[in-house]
């Protein structure tokens, strides 16, 4: 590294689910309301958590019970008690009030079930939802040049067209954007890397892609895109998986790294900043801005299969705003 960075305590869990993957933090300004998905939980839940007048002993979520996993979901522009996400198979919309999943449209054949199934996603600056897809088949197989995952990345326009911007993705993961648009982060989380795509606000497409922030370790045969663009980082960083991500307004990106549990930021250039780990949460998974000046970041974690430590799928708070001065930008929300 070029120069040292920030280590800090992440603190104990702010609200205690134990979530089996917690994902997706999602913040409403309207009701001061956090919203937040258990994907793969018995049934799958969309959690929602008022923030006023919050209590740790009394304060509890309101969960919708779903009859199909959603792993991100994001609000609508033109109707408020509804969300777009990301379901096992395809893109659908959810009724906030009761749960409800209406299909939208199936991108995935009913045969991959166990085999792939989607993952992350966020609105684009035009209300355009972008969603990918992760494949359990190959996360199974050691990371090579020789592997052809079948992970993509999608594109759902609020007419109901589908763009794929992107395929060959181990696990899918974490999207957001620079505060200027001119660049898309993205995730694959088995890959260990963050991509960085010059991004066509206006065109919604994707190009150049590099490596922004590498985890792989040496013996990794998988080269990805430009090997040696993305920064070094602290070795006992390396092999983390790179999960959800958003930035902040002045271009920093926050990612929740999966297996060491941690927060890492990161500025523009790919330079680490700051290092904020938990005690016994080592699966944090998703990173997502809250607050009336949107200044607090919040991180969701898994506890899964008896593992995820004692904190695990817990729902954690970073005074980011008061600690260092910044702030992020609310979610932008789906067109249609």
């Amino acid at each position: 590294m070029s120069k040292a960075h920030e280590v800090c305590d992440l603190g104990e869990p702010f609200y205690a689910c134990q979530c089996t993957i917690g994902e997706a933090p999602l913040y409403r300004p309207e009701d001061d309301t956090l919203h937040f998905v258990d994907a793969l939980s018995d049934p799958p839940k969309i959690h929602i958590l008022p923030l006023s007048d919050y209590n740790a002993q009394t304060t509890k979520d309101r969960a919708l019970d779903l009859s199909d996993s959603i792993s991100v979901a994001a609000f609508r522009k033109n109707h408020p008690n509804s969300y777009i996400g990301a379901r096992l198979l395809g893109f659908a919309f959810i009724d906030e009030k009761t749960g409800e999943i209406e299909n939208l449209k199936q991108m995935l054949p009913e045969s991959a079930r166990g085999k792939l199934r989607f993952n992350d996603g966020a609105v684009d600056s035009k209300g355009r939802f972008w969603a990918g897809s992760l494949d359990l088949t190959a996360m199974d197989l050691p990371l090579s040049d020789s592997c052809r995952p079948e992970g993509r990345l999608w594109r759902y326009d609020p007419g109901g067209t589908v763009t794929e911007h992107a395929e060959r993705i181990y696990c899918s993961n974490g999207l957001g954007w620079s505060p200027d648009n001119k660049y898309m982060y993205y995730s694959d989380s088995y890959a260990r890397v963050i991509w960085r795509y010059d991004y066509d606000e206006e065109k919604g497409t994707i190009n150049n892609r590099i490596d922004f922030v590498d985890f792989r370790e040496p013996n990794d045969d998988f080269t990805g895109a430009t090997p040696g663009t993305a920064k070094e980082i602290p070795l006992h960083l390396k092999s983390g998986e790179p999960d959800g991500l958003v930035l902040d307004t002045e271009g920093n990106v926050w990612l929740a790294l999966w297996g060491k549990g941690c927060v890492l930021c990161f500025d523009e250039s790919g330079q680490l900043l700051r290092e904020i780990v938990a005690k016994d949460a080592p699966y944090l998974t998703c990173t997502g801005w809250a607050g009336k000046n949107m200044d607090v970041l919040f991180c969701t974690s898994a506890y899964r299969g008896g593992l995820g430590g004692k904190d695990g799928g817990a729902l954690f708070k970073i005074n980011a705003g008061e600690r260092w001065g910044v702030k992020g930008m609310e979610k932008f929300r789906f067109d249609g």
